[in-house]
């Protein structure tokens, strides 16, 4: 009768190796992430304790900041922000705040520079075609889930749990500047 022992042995050592090596492939940085996509660390939906080992890989800092309920409409019991410093994202190191309501990832803000608009804007037109609204304070992509905002010089990413509120927010300003 064949001893199975060794074939046990093997198949554990491989199991390992597996586990090993997924392992460290989950802690590797990720390649930056052009403007046409949110940061690999926005996992819109998941928990602030999924994405902080994410974040932590990330960014170069984070603060944790609890905010008041009555600034974030959709937030029933919390209004958290992450705000991580040193993220590299669409070709530089940037500033982002990671935005939970009720512990879920809604949105993500990115800082980009005024003197960056045309190129981001071609950038996310080659990606995702005509913006859905070209509007003064924000060029949006609904189709995308993300806009490129003007008057404040940042990309906006959003998960589609709240997609319905941004494409309003973005239609009613639509109206607002044809009047």
């Amino acid at each position: 009768m064949n001893n199975p022992a060794p074939f046990r042995s093997a198949l554990t050592l491989i199991a390992l190796a597996t586990t090993t090596l997924a392992a460290c492939a989950s802690a590797q940085p990720v390649a930056p992430a052009g403007p046409q996509s949110a940061p690999d660390a926005a996992r819109f939906g998941a928990s602030l304790d999924v994405i902080r080992p994410l974040l932590d890989v990330a960014c170069t800092s984070i603060t944790i900041r609890e905010l008041p309920l009555e600034e974030m409409p959709i937030a029933q019991t919390s209004h958290i922000q992450a705000e991580c410093s040193g993220l590299d994202h669409a070709g530089a190191p940037r500033e982002a705040e990671f935005v939970f309501a009720d512990d879920a990832l809604a949105f993500v803000w990115v800082l980009t520079d005024a003197g960056e608009a045309d190129a981001l804007r071609a950038a996310l037109e080659t990606a995702h075609g005509a913006p859905s609204h070209d509007l003064p304070p924000a060029t949006a992509f609904t189709q995308a889930r993300l806009a490129l905002r003007h008057d404040t010089p940042e990309l906006l990413y959003y998960g589609a749990h709240v997609a319905a509120m941004y494409e309003g927010w973005f239609d009613q300003m639509a109206a607002q500047f044809a009047q």
